[in-house]
């Protein structure tokens, strides 16, 4: 085993959002010399992007809310990247929720979705005024609750006492709370329409969940420019010009603890045809790879814990089918905007039976299409996400990537028919612009990423767990601190908002937070970012795309 002789400041585990958010900020108001350490080929978590066959397509990235300039999420955003990541807004109706008897658009006007809302169901009129004022009070209650994470502990029960009446319109799941304020089926299936962005169907997800995601996009939906991975691109630099260094194909086998304090870690690194095990040590030690494999497999058998079963059942996992399209996918009238495709009201059944296996049908899935997010890329481009429970992919887990069997290819092929299905049924013709197709599972994410199950999410944030959680980065060893989505919040804004508390906190607690938002906000106002970019009409792309078509054939 070797040992490194670079001496770092702080370690990272894991290149996510959070993690990079964290080591960018430490570099930048700290001057500390961070290693961030991943176990893939690429820096990024789920903002990294791959390519085939001149098609690109991001893994986790489909749209982001609050990046317009006056926003403090684009404000971070601006700070972490140092202004070097621009945004392209997303057209106004930027999400449309798709059932078989109506579909509905989501204007990013959050006072023209609530009339578009009104004007459909104008006998719940009063219910839908008090639930847009319950969001963004729940947004507000969430926040306070990181500011409080920053006090001493009998200021944060007080505060939480005083908080009451908040916190248990919070905690309370979605349908309880739908159930509550509103009789018609079809408004109470409307509403959590994308409750695919935290993984947890209404009946499981607690209000909080599904008024941070809808309170997200208020004011639409954003797509940075380059693609997301523009966003590793961006901060990386930044953490090595303070003397820190981002290292792939270093996967980390163990955290070494000391005297019930985290001392380093050590790797395997991977070399193609060879590994070589090498240790790094610094005096702190940071984890943005997410409670399940950090307490279940890195630290040492004395701390670790196990996962309850009700955990491991409410896993979030999925299936995406990346598509390259022969042309402009707005000569079927697509204009950038996502959608969410359901067969049924019933989104709970949806979750329970995510995907069958033989000649099995997709309750539900999602549509997006990077490439009219995204001005500069060369060749258009479609996904489709589906929920599928890791059950079905469980006879493969010991095989490797690209060398899974006939068996396990067959049966991604009949996946990848089963999501290509209800899009086509939504919208015909969109077969015929198919080029390339390629499924990804959640062997593909438990392989690149080590999480359980391949979550897509972490750990589930139902109404029960998201209860528990305090914002508070440190754990029982000494020096070791959480960072990312399992300290605030999934999503890339909660992995963000994640990096920020984990330094906040080593920054002096709420005066660490003050600083960087401070400065976030001081270096944003000096930046002039979001480019006025337009995509071509859909008439000049329906006539290319029947050129490009007949060329084809």
């Amino acid at each position: 085993m070797n040992k490194s002789d670079k001496v770092y400041d702080i370690i990272v585990i894991g290149s996510g959002v959070g993690g990079l958010t964290f080591a960018s900020l430490m570099a930048q108001l700290a001057r500390k010399r961070v290693l961030v350490l991943e176990r893939h080929f690429k820096l990024g978590g789920y903002t990294h992007t791959f390519d085939r066959k001149g098609y690109r397509w991001d893994v986790g990235v489909h749209y982001v809310g609050q990046m317009a300039k006056d926003k403090e999420c684009r404000h971070l955003f601006d700070l972490i990247t140092q202004g070097k990541v621009d945004w392209y807004k997303m057209p106004e109706k930027f999400d449309q929720f798709n059932y078989p008897d109506f579909s509905f658009p989501v204007d990013a006007d959050p006072a023209i979705y609530k009339a578009d809302l009104i004007n459909r169901f104008p006998q719940e009129s009063a219910s839908l005024h008090q639930y847009f004022e319950d969001v963004i009070r729940v947004q507000q209650w969430f926040k306070d609750q990181i500011f409080q994470s920053m006090f001493p502990a009998p200021l944060r029960w007080a505060m939480r006492i005083a908080g009451g009446a908040s916190r248990a319109l919070a905690m309370q799941t979605t349908q309880t709370y739908l159930d509550k304020k509103f009789k018609s089926i079809e408004l109470k299936a409307l509403l959590p329409s994308q409750w695919g962005d935290c993984g947890l169907p209404p009946r499981k997800s607690p209000f909080a969940m599904h008024a941070l995601i809808v309170g997200h996009y208020f004011g639409g939906g954003y797509y940075p420019l380059g693609s997301s991975k523009s966003i590793a691109d961006a901060i990386a630099p930044i953490i090595k010009a303070a003397g820190g260094d981002c290292l792939v194909n270093h996967t980390v086998k163990n955290i070494i603890v000391e005297d019930g304090q985290a001392k380093g870690v050590t790797v395997i690194i991977d070399r193609g045809k060879t590994k070589e095990e090498k240790t790094f040590m610094a005096p702190i030690v940071v984890s943005d790879a997410g409670h399940a494999i950090t307490f279940g497999a890195l630290v040492p058998a004395k701390y670790q814990v196990t996962l309850p079963p009700q955990v491991c059942a409410d896993i979030c996992s999925a299936i995406t089918v990346y598509i390259g399209l022969k042309c402009n996918p707005q000569a079927l009238g697509f204009k950038g905007e996502n959608h969410w495709i359901f067969e049924t009201y019933n989104h709970d059944l949806m979750f329970a039976n995510t995907l069958a296996t033989a000649g099995g049908k997709a309750g539900g899935c999602f549509l997006s299409f990077p490439s009219l997010k995204d001005p500069g890329a060369k060749k258009h481009t479609a996904e489709i996400i589906g929920f599928i429970k890791f059950d079905e992919f469980a006879k493969w887990s010991d095989t490797k990537w690209k060398h899974r069997g006939e068996d396990y290819e067959a049966f991604k092929q009949q996946m990848t028919q089963t999501l290509l299905d209800p899009v086509e049924k939504q919208f015909p013709g969109f077969s015929e612009l198919i080029d390339y197709t390629e499924l990804s599972t959640p062997l593909t994410v438990k392989g690149f990423t080590g999480h359980v199950e391949g979550a897509i999410y972490g750990y589930p944030s139902t109404a029960q767990e998201f209860s528990k959680r305090t914002f508070d980065p440190k754990t029982s060893i000494k020096n070791l601190y959480m960072t990312g989505a399992d300290v605030v919040s999934l999503g890339i804004m909660g992995a963000v908002m994640g990096g920020v508390v984990t330094a906040s906190h080593m920054l002096g607690g709420l005066r660490g937070l003050n600083r960087i938002m401070q400065t976030a906000k001081e270096l944003s106002n000096r930046l002039a970012l979001e480019p006025l970019i337009t995509l071509p009409s859909a008439e000049s792309a329906k006539e290319t795309c029947n050129k490009a078509l007949v060329e084809k054939t």
